[in-house]
């Protein structure tokens, strides 16, 4: 099976953006046994991604495609794939007929596969998160079953452990020659990648099995998750299973959080509230203190909000996480006010500012899933 992988967007084109998308996508395609042919960049054009596609259709078994996939008017893939294939939009879903969805639809922009392209054609978003996520525990089953290969694929997902400490930790972990490991890292998580290739299903589960109980014994509970996991659904069973209430509040992080635990339940939780706030006035407002000024450190100040938003809306833990810009980056900060007191987490951010919001994201829940894996 050969495979080309198209990256759509101007950004990429001009590389204000790294393409880290395609590296993974190939990674992961080596893995699998497909050979990688073309790599292509295509900028924010309609034409030119229809033509991109069509040139690969062509030369490729299947193609994958990452970015283009925007709510509202400036979505360009799903319009590009309807001319190249000649495939109907449905005019009221505004989604391509007969394809197979991937993901859940929601807010979230997600993927689709075209089967008849007339090869394979995957449509991926530009986010990397749900792009991994949806290339992890869809796409790549999907090609597998097709090119009908003897092997496994499990994947570990871990949260407040940089990859070089897991890799340190594994480097000397005895492996079968048809035995791999794999490492992917983004926004504070990193995904731990077992692959293994025996002479039948029943064997590579087996040998998966031991593989990841060996992997689990050295990692402990950095291990949030297996597989279709994610860290917020995690948290939110965790928060659910021990019958704690809680209160969110965020500053200066366009409520990231909120919404990737709003994603991750079709039905809100009556036990978790999140404050409709984005700045520490209107949080002073809400909760009926004192904004903060030069006078009163930040950091006291958020330890005093976080604990009169315990006080105000009577629950069992509040969370604040703060965004504090600066000239040479930005300080996350999470404050987790329980019955116990205060603790914090904090660390200093100063990459590309599309993904500030998902670092915070990830250092609240992960303060969250350890404070919670000792008091569940």
């Amino acid at each position: 099976m050969k495979a080309e992988i198209i990256s759509i967007g101007t950004r990429l084109l001009m590389s204000d953006v790294l393409d880290t998308n395609a590296a993974y996508i190939s990674r992961s395609l080596q893995e699998l046994g497909v050979e990688l042919i073309y790599k292509v960049t295509v900028g924010d054009d309609l034409e030119r991604i229809t033509d991109a596609l069509r040139i690969a259709l062509a030369r490729a078994d299947v193609v994958l495609t990452t970015g283009g996939l925007a709510d509202g008017p400036d979505e360009l893939t799903t319009q590009a794939v309807a001319t190249a294939v000649q495939i109907r939009i449905d005019p009221q879903k505004q989604t391509l007929v007969g394809v197979i969805q991937l993901g859940v639809v929601s807010s979230r922009n997600v993927g689709f596969i075209v089967e008849h392209a007339p090869g394979i054609l995957v449509c991926l978003p530009g986010d990397r998160r749900e792009m991994s996520y949806l290339l992890e525990t869809e796409v790549l089953p999907y090609l597998q079953a097709r090119i009908n290969l003897q092997s496994g694929l499990r994947i570990l997902r871990t949260a407040g452990v940089m990859e070089s400490s897991l890799r340190q930790q594994l480097a000397d972990l005895p492996l079968q020659p048809n035995q791999w490991i794999g490492f992917d890292s983004y926004a504070g998580q990193t995904n731990v990648r077992l692959r293994v290739v025996a002479e039948s299903p029943a064997a590579v589960q087996a040998q998966l099995a031991q593989l990841q109980e060996e992997v689990s014994a050295r990692l402990g509970d950095h291990v949030y998750g297996q597989n279709h996991d994610r860290l917020e659904t995690v948290v939110l069973a965790l928060l659910a299973k021990g019958d704690y209430a809680l209160t969110i509040g965020e500053c200066h992080t366009d409520q990231a959080l909120a919404q990737a635990m709003r994603e991750e339940t079709a039905v809100p939780s009556p036990r978790v509230t999140f404050l409709p706030i984005t700045h520490p006035a209107e949080l002073a407002a809400a909760i009926g203190i004192a904004a903060p000024d030069a006078a009163v450190a930040l950091s006291q100040w958020c330890r005093g909000a976080v604990e009169m938003m315990l006080r105000q809306t009577a629950v069992d833990l509040s969370l604040l996480i703060y965004n504090d810009i600066m000239p040479g980056g930005v300080q996350l900060s999470v404050y987790l006010a329980s019955a116990q007191g205060v603790s914090v987490s904090q660390r200093s951010f100063g990459g590309h500012p599309e993904h500030i919001h998902q670092w915070a994201s990830t250092l609240a829940l992960t303060h969250l899933y350890r404070w919670l894996l000792t008091h569940v």
